[in-house]
Formats: structure tokens, sequence, C-alpha cells
């Protein structure tokens, strides 16, 4: 499923790349998915290390200066250039952040403790089109066996596509049991959930990891999984494995003040 020239002119697009080379070893995004509507705590993330080679990943606001993100899309890595503000690849609003915190506990190999934020320089000023998502409140292991949740991203429309969409693909699945998820990946519970889209098949490849997995919660949608881990090859049929937010509230709350 690489796509080099494809995700070369994602990076010109962008134009925040300049001499250095992107290595672009990981895949992109949401398959099987539909156009999504105004999303606007939904951020796009390019993450570079000192060589200026970098990958692709989401993430999601939480706060006027702070991007939830994968521990993944920042350990290792020095410069983070992240995009708000539209479901139009192409008008992005760019921010460039050399300040990022992952969770001090980050496994690369298991993902165990798979959260971390980017700072922004400056501070966001809220719009129609950019503002943060709800965190879970402190207490509810949020979300529950069969709950669905909504899940976005910049990328191919179908599994095995060369193209990336200029337009934000959104995609539904809903939460699969913990023993399913623990036969699939090497997990501790309740830190992570596993959740799949078992009509449409909307899935999301490595291009998302670090996306947001929303659900709406007493009608307000709340931030509650943080893309972690697909299967080897990016496919339409793999649950994807979360995060979980809430296990990590009180450690948000603590380096964010959010």
């Amino acid at each position: 499923m690489k796509d080099y020239v494809g995700l070369l002119l994602i990076a010109i697009t962008l134009c925040c790349v300049s001499a250095g080379e992107i290595s672009l070893d990981r895949n992109s995004r949401i398959v099987n998915g539909l156009n999504a509507a105004n999303t606007p705590y939904n951020a796009y993330v390019l993450y570079l290390n000192s060589a200026n080679s970098g990958f692709f990943g989401g993430g999601s606001l939480i706060s006027d200066r702070h991007v939830l993100t994968a521990a993944q899309n920042i350990a290792g890595f020095v410069r983070w250039e992240v995009g708000l503000g539209s479901t139009v690849f192409g008008q992005l609003n760019i921010q460039i952040s050399s300040q990022a915190v992952a969770h001090p506990s980050f496994n690369m190999a298991n993902r165990a403790n798979d959260i971390g934020f980017i700072v922004l320089p400056q501070p966001i000023v809220f719009t129609a089109l950019i503002s943060p998502i709800q965190l879970p409140i402190q207490g509810r292991n949020l979300p529950y066996e069969n709950e669905e949740g909504m899940i976005v991203g910049f990328g191919f429309n179908s599994v095995g596509g060369q193209v990336r969409s200029d337009f934000l693909k959104v995609g539904y699945q809903r939460v699969i049991s913990d023993s399913r998820c623990v036969g699939i990946y090497q997990i501790t519970l309740p830190n992570h959930f596993c959740a799949e889209d078992s009509v449409m098949r909307s899935n999301v490849c490595n291009g998302d990891l670090g996306a947001g997995f929303v659900v709406s919660d007493r009608r307000i949608d709340t931030l509650v999984g943080v893309a972690s881990l697909i299967t080897a090859s990016c496919d339409s049929t793999s649950p994807t494995g979360y995060t979980r937010v809430s296990q990590y509230r009180q450690w948000i709350r603590d380096n964010t003040g959010v």
C-alpha cells in the first residue's frame, strides 16, 4: 500500500517540509470512510526527527495550546507540524512546534502508555472551525463495550488505494470485547480497548495513528481513545487498538492543566 509519490505530495501540499527528505515508511489513513463534516478538534500531524525525516499521524486539540496524540508520534522526534481548521487538506492552518511530551512509561514494543501531547507555540483562537474536544470526566471509564465512536483522517478511500483524499474522511466503529482485543494485540487492560466497523469496514491505517476516537457522552462529543495499534498491513477487517484516555486523565491534567 505504500505510495511514495502520493505521500510526498502530501508534504508538498502542507508547504511545511524544507530541505529535508521525508521518510515515507508508514502507510496512509481512513479506508472505506465517508466525507467528514466540520471536525474542529481534528489535527493532522507531521512529525520529524533531527535528520528532518519523519512520518504522518493524527491528533486532537484539547486546549488552546495542546494536541493530544500517540506517544509513538513523539518519542524520538524533535519537530511537529500541526494542521488544524479544515476538512480540505490544502486549506489546513499550520503551526510548527518543537515541544512535545510522551508519557514517561511509553513502551514502543507493545505500545503500553501510548499517549502524549504536542505543545503549540502560539495559543489558538477558537472559531467554528478550530475548537477543542472535551475529555472524559475523571472516574468515568469510557468507552463501553458495543459503544459506537467516530474516527477521522485524511487519506485513501479504499483498501489498496493509491491516492489520498483531498477531504477529511470519517469512519464509525463499535467497541469490541476485551477478550477479543487481547487476542489480537499485546495490551494491558483497561489501558487499551479495540473497536471495529463490521458493516462498512471503515478502518485506520498507520498514517492516522494518534487520531482520536470520539463518542457522545451525555450528548457532548468526548475524546475517549487515541489510535495506537493496527495489524501489520492496513486492511478493512482487523480491529484498531486505542489507548483509553480515561486511564490517563489525571496525568493529562497534571501536565497540561486540562
